[in-house]
């Protein structure tokens, strides 16, 4: 029992199971934390008694500082009313049915049915600490309540010293009921007879031997003796009690009630169940029961085969019937949705979308900020020519000079913009449509310029290729890309392959980790320096443009503006941070905080959200300054508002594009030679290059012509002196090349890249067949390096790209093509990375799926993790999480003091393993499922790539496409992270987390200390990484956190921000020694006995290590090496001690066994749930199924003790001793890998050959090997020796084997070889 409970007639049943009644209207203290220095709780209770029915009146509870209050079905919170769900400081107060339930993640729950019943439940740990009504909590009944040294107390004097009188009454325990007893035995014996009756009944058998029925017949018999009559409702409440207490021991009451018996009524068209699930599905969440721990309760539910319609609150209905929401607004079943690039239906409460055939847009932003196809954003400062976005096989390229600002060494501008189609330029794009401003039409059919406003001009191709360049207030550019083009793309803007964390590819064909790399690899011209990409805030250079900035570019996203209406398509927090950057960053802070403003609108606008009126907020000037003739709009055109338009047929109207603003001209007037908007009498006409002006004649062909609005009216017969047939007359003229000097120099990494020369420059270039080699050298084409992470590799060599090996061929990387494990993070105040690697931030208080397999409506799977947050105290920093991992047929609960595992009745086994690497707790399945934890903020999941596009849950889906990572429940894709979060709730009667301001901003007094420290992120102590891993995330997410840790815990908060990015760093390659006596310790001394060091710290750890608990030194080769305090004491010694290690297991039966076995080379592993640090208990529920058995043993000298607390035996736990003598020469057990042919040399490339590199050996684990590799080499099929081969091979115990087709004789080709590798292990 951890329940206390009170009742109907004055009822009590304490914490230790004494049934008391106190017939008192007083004030008295429940339950309180007596015993402890600091009080957590204090819960009191008031009766009332309203027509002879006893209520209670009122409950107050002070929960870790914070006041609740329960009176007349209100809830008060520190004095003020509030509305249920609430959701803070660490309390959730919700509805449950048909109770009001308060619960605090201190380890407190109380139940009130808003009537005469109230439960509090609380946690274990306050055992023996309480004081009150309730008792004690110690499992001793009677004593300490109702014997107090020897005598007996009354409930009244018991109850007495637990009276609290308001600050100016006093209370008189008056008895509120006739106290008198069953004096007439007949009377007495025909009531007990009653209650038994009732309480045997056949509805209540599954309660017999799990509560005392004894106390509820003495319950029963007083409510009935103090009863005006004899009827039986005033047993109602007591048999309720009953069964509420039964479902809670694990009983299943059935319903015992009916109209003539304690009869309930229930609202729309719910019935009364006496035993149904607390977590009530819905249409929002048919699935919520699936996860509920919770004891069945007694309340109105939805018949079988229904769920509750909690989008229209219409009762319950069948889930074909559930209606589904987007925006805030209830959708009917078969309704649809249009969004400009999806097509969405509700079906049985959820949405099923089809994606139209949109185009991918790239943009240029602020001249430093991209955003590509697949929507991956980075923020870098390059001065020089880069390929922004080019087709494979060389039909197109766009490209952008983006250099040095002319009156800013802080910001980047975009001053150009190249696009090559079949060898036809436009170059310094901005000055195309000259003065004129008209359609341009060049020699090509397939091309149309114009410009639909003074602000913007517009390319259109017959490619799939289509650039809207923004003029006004600086130059911008977004590219849009057809599907045409799909996965045929390459350069700044990505490959457009819907997968996000690839685009970071170079030329080469490998990944970059960070942007610097990326970009240099997308230089069009060598002699440019490479872009360090080294961001500083710009902010911090000027107070009085920080202030402007955050200003004007927190209209984004204030939630009552006008960019309001567009929050629910595009999330307004990058636009806002890039403004903020631009704004501090530029000359002229006023045109880069308009651009950016003006890039929001464009995006708003792609996705069909029209922002009219958005310059009246801000920005104001740009519609007042237009030319005397034009005028503003924000949706401009060209189509058919031009003079020439007049006489010409518009090849522009055809022309689908972005809504822009901008100036131009008025309906009904028409842009002339000379920019000016006139009215069409007003009109020159056009005649090849000739202008006729209005009323002007001119003869054509033979005829006399007139201009007349515009268009030429003709006369007289014509005369046919144009081109012979079938030709046409075409008018055009050609520019001849320029002469190209060294800045157009071809290296090995520009080789294939069309140089586009302004000036000629002199300078050193390499003689004709040979390129630069970047490194002030020439070299041939088949010697060039290829590039990665900034480094150079010779052909042949090899990179490690998560799973993969990489080798350098002929410039470009050769990757193997292993699936890999999907890794999502979740770490410091509510920070996420998905397994698509899509970031976002989310705080919420109550229980979410973070992620599970259980998808798509399907009611099967294998895993589920559930994570909570648990505040520090009643502030609203988080300093733990505690994790539910759902995982066959049993849920393993984490917390920061123990690991408790239930067995469920559904599912089926799937075997796991328990370990402890330096801080973390690491949990491997079988079923290809890894979480790691550091029992605080960070929680990692690594899954198999079996799982992918089969997971959900606020980390994503796992499918490789970041677009749609952001997927709620009900199968919709949202914008925010606030929306997609609260869609992940695992109860609805939980309040949606709410926006909150950048922390930095509330605590303005903060941010100088969290700037300062997090700075470690950016400086040279994680230089090494920052090529690998781009700091800037978790630099802004470091800030911002340890800004809202403004109660305390700031260390922690700053510790876990700068921990996630070191282990970022050390998964990327980069072990990074951060910690230091001053900047977030780990004091592994702490663990070590007096005058030992067996205990240390590891700044990246190792992947697995030799210990006393793991003698064999083999792990899994998927757990990563993880940071923290490690074991160093081994196995192996120089003497010949005796090593005992002993596991005792304490059971509720409080037996124990010893098992004591000799080792020999061959290790018996006995796999243990328990954990190898010092300080963790599991607890486990399951079924015995092993007995450990007895071996002789011998007098131990060194002991380790690991303690495993359980209920009843569990079948992973197994109790031995170990007793062995090493020997002083080592032992190695060898084992030689399967034949591996990974590569197959071509025949007809010279360049070509067989490379077969040692980690494409599948069966390989190098970490585990003790002794050099030896390594054989053969080639597959041929008998002959692999020395008398008479080829030209490499064969290296440490590289692999590498044979080049050029040095063979002829014909040039090798051997197809296959290799293997001999592993011995300690």
């Amino acid at each position: 029992d951890q329940f206390c409970s009170t009742w109907g007639n004055y009822h009590f049943k304490t914490f230790d199971g004494d049934f008391f009644q106190l017939p008192f209207t007083c004030n008295y203290v429940l339950a309180s934390q007596c015993k402890s220095d600091y009080e957590l709780f204090n819960i009191q209770l008031q009766r009332q008694v309203i027509n002879k029915t006893t209520t209670i009146k009122k409950v107050t509870m002070k929960l870790d500082g914070v006041v609740v209050e329960l009176a007349d079905t209100s809830v008060k919170v520190d004095d003020k009313s509030v509305t249920v769900p609430f959701n803070h400081h660490g309390i959730s107060i919700g509805r449950t049915v048909s109770y009001v339930q308060i619960e605090a993640k201190l380890g407190l729950i109380v139940m009130w049915d808003e009537k005469d019943s109230l439960w509090v439940e609380l946690d274990a740990k306050f055992k023996n600490q309480t004081c009150g009504l309730c008792g004690d909590f110690n499992g001793v009944k009677i004593y300490d309540e109702f014997i107090e040294k020897g005598d007996t107390l009354t409930p009244e004097d018991y109850g007495d010293a637990w009276k609290v009188n308001g600050p100016t009454e006093k209370c008189e325990e008056i008895s509120s009921i006739d106290t008198k007893s069953c004096a007439n035995q007949v009377c007495k014996n025909e009531f007990t007879d009653h209650c038994k009756n009732l309480l045997s009944r056949p509805e209540f058998r599954s309660c017999k031997g799990l509560i005392k029925t004894d106390s509820f017949l003495k319950a029963c018999e007083k409510d009935q003796c103090n009863c005006d009559s004899k009827s039986t409702s005033c047993l109602c409440s007591t048999i309720s009690e009953y069964s509420r207490q039964c479902a809670h021991a694990g009983g299943k009451p059935l319903e015992w009630r009916s109209k003539h018996l304690c009869a309930r009524t229930c609202p729309f068209n719910k019935v009364y169940r006496e035993c149904g699930s607390p977590c009530t599905d819905t249409c929002s969440n048919p699935e919520r029961s699936q996860v509920c721990d919770d004891h069945c309760i007694d309340g109105c539910f939805c018949p079988p085969g229904t769920v509750f319609d909690d989008i229209t609150k219409l009762g319950c209905v069948a889930v074909e019937k559930c209606s589904c929401m987007h925006n805030g607004k209830p959708y009917s079943p078969g309704k649809t949705i249009s969004r400009q690039c999806k097509q969405c239906t509700c079906t049985k409460g959820q949405w099923s979308c089809k994606d139209k055939n949109c185009p991918g847009i790239c943009s240029v932003l602020g001249g430093s900020h991209i955003s590509t196809y697949d929507e991956k954003t980075y923020t870098f400062t390059g001065d020089c020519t880069y390929v922004l976005s080019k087709e494979t096989s060389g039909l197109f390229r766009v490209l952008g000079d983006l250099k040095k600002c002319e009156k800013s060494d802080k910001a980047t501008c975009l001053t150009a913009v190249t696009l090559q189609i079949h060898k036809i330029k436009f170059s310094q794009i901005e000055t195309v449509c000259s003065n004129s401003c008209e359609n341009v039409f060049l020699p090509a059919d397939d091309i149309k310029v114009f410009k639909p406003s003074t602000f913007f001009i517009v390319i259109h191709t017959a490619l799939g290729l289509q650039l809207e360049i923004q003029l006004t207030p600086i130059m911008q550019v977004y590219i849009k890309a057809s599907v045409s083009n799909k996965r045929k793309l390459a350069g700044l803007c990505g490959d457009f392959n819907d997968v996000e964390v690839d685009d970071f590819r170079t030329r080469s064909g490998l990944v970059e980790g960070t942007a610097g790399p990326f970009v240099n690899a997308w230089k069009t011209e060598s002699t440019c320096q490479d872009t360090k990409n080294k961001l500083k805030d710009p902010c911090s250079f000027s107070t009085a443009k920080e202030k402007y900035a955050k200003h004007w570019c927190a209209l984004l996203s204030d939630r009552k503006g006008i960019f309001s209406k567009c929050h629910s398509e595009i999330n307004p927090e990058d636009y806002e941070a890039a403004c903020t950057y631009d704004a501090c960053a530029c000359e002229n802070s006023e045109e880069c905080m308009c651009a950016s403003l003006s890039a929001y609108v464009h995006a708003c606008a792609a996705e069909g959200v029209l922002l009219n009126g958005w310059r009246n907020s801000a920005c104001r000037k740009y519609m007042t300054a237009c030319p005397s003739t034009l005028v503003y709009g924000y949706q401009m055109t060209s189509c058919g508002r031009t003079c020439r338009s007049l006489s010409q047929s518009d090849l522009t109207c055809g022309v689908s594009f972005t809504p822009l603003d901008g100036c131009g001209c008025a309906e009904g007037t028409y842009l002339n030679e000379k920019g000016e908007c006139v009215p069409a009498n007003k009109c020159p006409c056009g005649e090849g290059e000739t202008l006729v002006h209005p009323k002007q004649k001119k003869t054509v062909n033979g005829q006399t012509c007139i201009c007349h609005n515009g268009k030429l009216e003709c006369k007289g017969p014509t005369k046919n002196d144009s081109c012979k047939g079938p030709m046409i007359y075409f008018n055009c003229s050609s520019a001849k090349p320029g002469v190209k000097g060294s800045e157009c120099q071809k290296s090995c990494h520009t080789e294939d890249t069309e140089c586009e020369s302004k000036q000629c420059i002199s300078g050193c270039v390499c003689p004709a067949g040979l390129l630069s080699d970047g490194n002030g050298g020439c070299t041939a084409k088949e010697h060039c390096p290829c590039k990665y992470d900034g480094k150079s590799y010779k052909p042949g060599q090899t990179v490690t790209m998560d799973c993969n090996t990489c080798t350098c061929i002929s410039q470009k990387w050769n990757c193997t093509a292993h699936k890999c494990d999907g890794t999502c993070t979740i770490y410091g105040e509510g920070n996420y990375i998905t397994f698509d690697e899509k970031r976002f931030s989310f705080n919420g208080d109550c229980g979410y799926i973070f992620t599970q397999d259980y998808c798509g409506g399907k009611m099967t799977g294998s895993f589920r993790v559930l994570t909570e947050s648990i505040p520090c105290g009643s502030t609203d920093t988080i300093c733990s999480t505690i994790i539910k991992l759902y995982l066959g047929n049993k849920e393993i609960v984490l917390s920061e003091e123990n690991i408790k595992v239930i067995k469920q009745s559904k599912g089926v086994d799937i075997p796991y393993q328990v370990h402890s690497f330096g801080i973390y707790l690491v949990i491997e399945a079988k079923n290809g499922l890894i979480l790691i934890w550091n029992k605080k903020t960070t929680l990692i999941i690594k899954l198999s790539s079996a799982f992918k596009g089969k997971v959900c849950g606020l980390c994503g889906n796992f499918n490789g496409n970041v677009k749609d990572d952001f997927t709620t429940r009900n199968k919709v894709v949202v914008a925010k992270g606030l929306d997609f979060g609260n869609s992940w709730k695992t109860s609805t009667t939980c309040p949606d987390a709410k926006a909150i301001k950048n922390p930095c901003s509330l605590y303005s007094n903060r941010k100088a200390w969290a700037s300062k420290h997090c700075s470690i992120i950016n400086s040279e102590v994680f230089a090494a990484c920052h090529s690998k891993v781009e700091p800037q995330n978790y630099h802004d997410a470091c800030v911002r956190d340890t800004c809202a840790c403004n109660t305390g815990g700031d260390c922690e908060c700053f510790c876990s921000a700068v921990a996630a990015y070191a282990a970022a760093c050390n998964k990327a390659g980069a072990c990074i020694k951060w910690r230091t006596p001053t900047i977030c310790p780990l004091f592994c001394d702490y663990y070590n006995p007096d005058g030992e060091c067996e205990w240390h710290y590891e700044s990246c750890g190792k992947p697995c290590m030799k210990t006393c608990k793991n003698p064999s030194g083999i792990c899994s080769n998927k757990i990563p090496a993880l940071e923290g305090t490690n074991e160093i004491k081994v196995i192996t010694t120089t003497e010949t001690p005796t090593t005992t290690e002993t596991t005792t297991t304490t059971q509720t039966t409080t037996t124990s066994t010893t098992t004591t076995e000799t080792p020999t080379t061959t290790t018996e592993t006995v796999t243990t749930t328990t954990t190898e640090t010092p300080t963790t208990t599991i607890t486990t529920t399951e079924t015995p199924t092993t007995t450990p058995t007895t071996r002789p043993t011998t007098t131990p000298t060194t002991t380790t003790t690991t303690t495993s607390t359980t209920t009843e035996t569990p079948t992973t736990t197994t109790t031995a001793t170990t007793t062995g003598t090493p020997t002083t020469t080592p032992c190695y057990v060898c084992k030689w890998s399967h034949w591996t042919n990974s590569n197959k040399p071509d025949k007809g490339d010279q360049n070509s050959g067989d490379y077969e590199p040692i980690e494409k050996i599948p069966d390989l684990d190098r970490n585990v090997c003790t002794k050099p590799l030896e390594i054989e080499c053969r080639a597959k099929g041929l008998n002959t020796p692999f020395n008398e081969l008479g080829q030209n091979v490499t064969c290296d115990a440490e590289v692999g084997l590498t044979c080049r087709n050029k040095d063979q004789a002829i014909p040039y080709i090798c051997n197809d070889y296959e290799i293997r590798v001999k592993c011995c292990v300690n």
